[in-house]
């Protein structure tokens, strides 16, 4: 094979080397006359865990389910509450079992769940074939469907007549489903004729804590899952369990004891078992060969594609299956790992009425969770090509980082292609659509108070991410879309997804990529990809200089390719007209502030690194009364073809940066109107 050649090519015709083992395992696994064990979750754990006082409740609530579903017709559901361990359980017997079987049943099952669940605070499982379920959780899912989590236990036998078969079976699930609409205790039985001569049983039956609708929609999701293409469709006995429903047909009478309800079925002899037609076995044994064989040929294909496809998704990806197995490592009670379930609900799926605005990883939406608290949820664009990568970055650097300027990560879902960070929800959204809103938001929002206040409080979060924080950390897209507002306009810094880690010792390193924003990044780093903490310092400074004037630093012509705000302020600094610069809505008794504030960040412009103060240092000018003997020198006029003579102290050589690749970067303005809530 020739060097080179793309790797889906190599794994599509290293998987066509193989195909005729690949055939042979797959003919095996259709034809086998074993039980057919799909998606086996027998227990579903999740990865949160639980504290004595959450097990202690969980105890009593397997207690009272094991005891009061035998005088309750087989279901119980119950809530022990508490203000941190409130516990939501149910337990169900299904109607074909007697009062004594659903008795050891949920006995064995809640000695179960807890063995080999037993830090869970949401689980569920079933037994082999047995009648019965039981599942809690920490958060309340009375009331909703789960069409998720399910097993199923099928017949070794397949009908001759697909159609048939097929035709007699659905309108049995349409007969049952009717009778559910019209029962109390959301238990269908009865039977169809398949032939005129043989009959079709069916069971369904719903956990009673669901209404009608979400009956049906739980019935009609397990229902799709038995129609062709699918070798299930042509069994002629299975039995579906999930969480919420039950699926049960059968070619022999199925007896209904628990519930008291007959509908018309007899009881089933004492060894009843699935019924095969004489003289059709052979026939039998041809069909499943023949639908083996299609199916596997079909499958082999499928998969080739799949295979091809995943190489490359996986490359977008970069493991995050892998990630998220890891992050069950990492993840505490200050972060969780929530169920898509649960973050579709608390954004009202994904409603429109609660998208907060769009970024460059995907759109933002707010939510609230079942205990009442307000999240705002980034979900990765399936679109989106780097999207994996920052996903990892953010989780990696807010996981481990907490201050009072910073964004607080509350966890993220990891679910099939969903990818979603959950963050606290700040109501005052971003500091760029107040302070470049229009004056009479300004003047109501943004007095000259908070405006110092928001400075400040950057400072002091560039200040933890690049000294005082477990690791050291530059931003690297440090500007004012990325700082959001709480109730108290308090800022806190957002957005790591471009964010890069330095050991303590480390001062400066060198990236191929340029990333960041235009008019924000610093010219030693547009110019040879040379950056450090010093240039989250560079873009504080052009911060400062927006805040004081009110306007966008971009707002000035030219200014993706020349520093138009910088030579502006630089222009009448010099001049002393420090009314001139400051923004028109603000009183003129706060001018000493501003001069000062001014004069900080004309220091953090300088166009040589090692003249800029470190984060501390500006910490400390802003609260000193005086820093008139530090002299701000000429700052840089271009970002590009500046006087390169201003970095002869040092080592590195200036990079060529016509044949650089430019990713993740945002030019100008031209996201400032996706930019709404970039977390």
């Amino acid at each position: 094979m020739a060097l080179g050649e793309p790797n889906s090519k190599k794994m599509a015709l290293y998987l066509l080397k193989f195909f005729p083992s690949i055939l042979l395992l797959l003919v095996y696994n259709y034809s086998r006359t074993t039980h057919a064990l799909l998606q086996n979750q027998r227990p579903c754990c999740s990865v949160n865990t639980s504290g004595t006082t959450f097990k202690n409740n969980l105890h009593s609530l397997l207690m009272s389910i094991t005891t009061s579903a035998q005088s309750n017709g087989g279901y119980f559901n119950d809530t022990v509450d508490t203000s941190t361990d409130q516990i939501y359980g149910l337990g169900m017997c299904y109607a074909s079992a007697n009062l004594t079987t659903c008795n050891n049943c949920l006995s064995t099952v809640a000695s179960k769940i807890t063995s080999d669940c037993p830090d869970s605070k949401n689980a569920g499982t079933w037994l082999e074939s047995g009648p019965c379920v039981i599942r809690y959780s920490n958060e309340n899912f009375f009331g909703v469907a789960n069409t998720t989590s399910y097993y199923i236990y099928s017949s070794e036998n397949y009908t001759d007549d697909h159609v048939l078969f097929g035709n007699a079976r659905n309108a049995l699930f349409n007969t049952l489903i009717a009778k559910i609409n019209v029962s109390v205790n959301m238990v269908g039985t009865g039977q169809e004729s398949v032939n005129g001569i043989d009959k079709l049983y069916g069971l369904l039956q719903c956990t009673r804590d669901l209404n009608h609708q979400e009956c049906y929609k739980c019935l009609s999701s397990l229902i799709s899952d038995l129609q062709p293409p699918s070798l299930l469709a042509y069994t002629v006995g299975l039995r579906y369990f999930g969480f919420s429903c039950y699926v049960n047909y059968e070619m022999f009478p199925i007896s209904i004891t628990l519930q008291g309800v007959t509908s018309g079925t007899s009881p089933a002899p004492e060894n009843a078992g699935p019924v095969t037609e004489p003289g059709t076995g052979s026939k039998k044994s041809k069909t499943i060969v023949i639908v083996a064989v299609v199916g596997s040929v079909a499958t082999l294909l499928i998969i080739i594609s799949i295979c091809i496809w995943f190489q490359r998704k996986w490359s977008l990806s970069g493991g995050i299956k892998l990630f998220f197995k890891e992050l069950q490592d990492v993840a505490a009670s200050e972060f969780l790992i929530y169920n898509f379930t649960t973050i579709r609900n608390a954004t009202n799926n994904f409603s429109d009425k609660n998208k907060l605005g769009m970024g460059g990883f995907g759109p933002v939406f707010k939510g609230r969770l079942p205990n009442g608290q307000e999240i705002a949820v980034k979900r990765l664009s399936t679109s989106s090509t780097q999207g994996a990568t920052e996903f990892k970055t953010e989780v990696e650097l807010l996981v481990r980082l907490r201050h009072n300027n910073l964004v607080q990560l509350l966890g993220c879902c990891i679910s099939k292609d969903e990818r979603m960070l959950c963050y606290e929800y700040l109501p005052n959204r971003s500091l760029d659509k107040i302070l470049f809103g229009s004056d009479d938001i300004k003047c109501k929002e943004l007095e000259w108070s908070r405006r110092y206040r928001i400075i400040k409080g950057t400072c002091r979060g560039l200040h933890y991410l690049h000294e005082e924080s477990p690791l050291k950390i530059v931003h690297r897209d440090f500007k004012a879309s990325n700082i959001l507002l709480d109730r108290d306009m308090n800022p806190k810094i957002a957005d790591f997804g471009l964010a890069r880690l330095f050991d303590r010792d480390q001062t400066q390193t060198v990236t191929a990529h340029l990333a960041g924003t235009f008019g924000y990044i610093a010219p030693e780093c547009s110019m040879r990809g040379s950056f450090s903490a010093k240039s989250d310092t560079y873009s504080f400074g052009i911060l400062v200089l927006e805040i004081v004037t009110g306007r966008k630093n971009s707002s000035f012509p030219g200014s993706i390719h020349m520093s138009g705000l910088i030579n502006h302020v630089w222009k009448n600094w010099n001049e002393g007209k420090m009314l001139e610069l400051k923004d028109p809505t603000l009183n003129k008794e706060c001018i000493e502030e501003i001069t000062k504030c001014i004069h900080i960040a004309l220091l953090c412009l300088q166009m040589n690194p090692s003249n800029r103060p470190n984060m501390e240092t500006v910490a400390n000018m802003l609260n000193s009364s005086s820093i008139a003997s530090l002299t701000p020198l000429p700052p840089p006029r271009f970002i590009w073809g500046a006087d390169v003579s201003m970095f002869e102290d040092d080592e590195n050589s200036i990079t060529n940066l016509s044949g650089w690749e430019t990713v993740s970067t945002v030019v100008g303005d031209k996201t400032e109107e996706n930019s709404l809530i970039s977390l």
